[in-house]
């Protein structure tokens, strides 16, 4: 017994160290979460605080965002109950002490919903550069939401009317004479609109006018950025005619990653553009472009998450079908293709 307990304070020492730096790394990782967390949730950044009052807040509770200008800015700190039935429940603010100069005293909130079915989001308009700063504590004022049940109330009565041949619209189903007037109308009109579509088209084909009535051109000239360029053929990365990627494509693109992570610079952005063959039908040209390029963006994304530039960070990445009209800027490459671009604004 006395030669084991030797051995085991024989050992003791370096398990000590060892011991030690396993713990002071489990505290330094700890901290930084914490830290990390903390500061996500502004619990140690510099705050301020505002309030605001609503009728109705389905779906507000401790803890929903706050935006200002569309950028996360703060949280909701405390819900206020009225004290009568008429009265309206205080929502209590916590913003980023970062964008206190520009909430001001005509600041107005709003309960908004994040897409169709997605959570709520109070979102704050600034207000205007002549009204003071808002204060600390402030009441701001508010505007009503409009709920999609509130929607669907409407547009049911306004069906039920129509039903009973209420309105113009109601007489139009019910009425068979002036169904068939407007049928003729409809008739009558056809070719005018069509004739209209074809001189829209020829116009907008017209080296001048283009770059006016696309805003695809607009994303692919950038004269404040650095522009970082790829370019493949159609057949290096698709079967013709087709959008989805084949073994060897999907090959070309994970040699492709890296060099797009290499410029994950903050303000960045990565576009794909996919270019069809000239003479191609248009319409078609264009559909399958546009799928080739977000076929490109998807898989980027998915595989190698070229758009995320830390843990919260993102960057845009745009997939662009240009069907058959030419690149912006003349490429030697032949077409069909797909241009990879990484816009990098200079001085990053």
């Amino acid at each position: 017994m006395a030669e084991g307990f030797v051995v085991s304070r024989s050992l003791a020492r370096w398990q000590q160290i060892l011991l030690g730096v396993a713990v002071l790394m489990g505290l330094g990782v700890g901290g930084f979460t914490l830290f990390a967390v903390g500061n996500h949730q502004w619990l140690w950044a510099d705050t301020f605080h505002i309030h605001a009052g609503f009728r109705q807040i389905q779906g507000v509770e401790v803890g929903t965002g706050v935006r200002v200008l569309g950028r996360d800015a703060g949280e909701v700190e405390k819900v206020e109950l009225p004290a009568q039935p008429s009265g309206e429940v205080l929502l209590w603010l916590r913003l980023d002490g970062r964008v206190r100069h520009l909430v001001r005293a005509d600041a107005r909130a709003q309960i908004v919903s994040e897409g169709m079915v997605g959570g709520k989001v109070i979102e704050i308009d600034p207000g205007s550069d002549a009204a003071p700063p808002v204060q600390e504590n402030a009441l701001i004022a508010s505007q009503s939401s409009v709920e999609l049940t509130d929607v669907l109330g409407e547009l049911g009565g306004t069906l039920k009317g129509i039903h009973n041949g209420e309105g113009s619209v109601g007489k139009l189903v019910k009425e068979d004479e002036a169904y068939q007037e407007l049928l003729g109308l409809i008739r009558t009109s056809r070719g005018t609109m069509n004739s209209i579509k074809q001189d829209a088209d020829a116009l907008k084909g017209l080296p001048v006018v283009r770059s006016y009535v696309q805003d695809a051109y607009q994303t692919l000239v950038r004269p404040d950025c650095e522009r970082n360029r790829r370019w493949f053929t159609e057949a290096e990365l698709f079967e013709p005619g087709h959008a989805v990627l084949t073994a060897q494509g999907r090959q070309r693109l994970d040699e492709l990653a890296p060099w797009i992570l290499g410029l994950s610079h903050q303000g960045s952005e990565v576009v794909a553009a996919a270019y069809a063959q000239p003479g191609t039908n248009p319409d078609t040209a264009r559909a399958l472009t546009q799928k080739q390029s977000e076929a490109v963006c998807q898989y980027l994304k998915d595989h190698y998450g070229i758009h995320k530039l830390g843990w919260v960070s993102r960057r845009k990445v745009t997939a662009l079908g240009l069907g058959t009209d030419p690149p912006p800027v003349p490429v030697a490459e032949k077409l069909p293709g797909v241009e990879v671009l990484v816009f990098v604004p200079q001085g990053s």
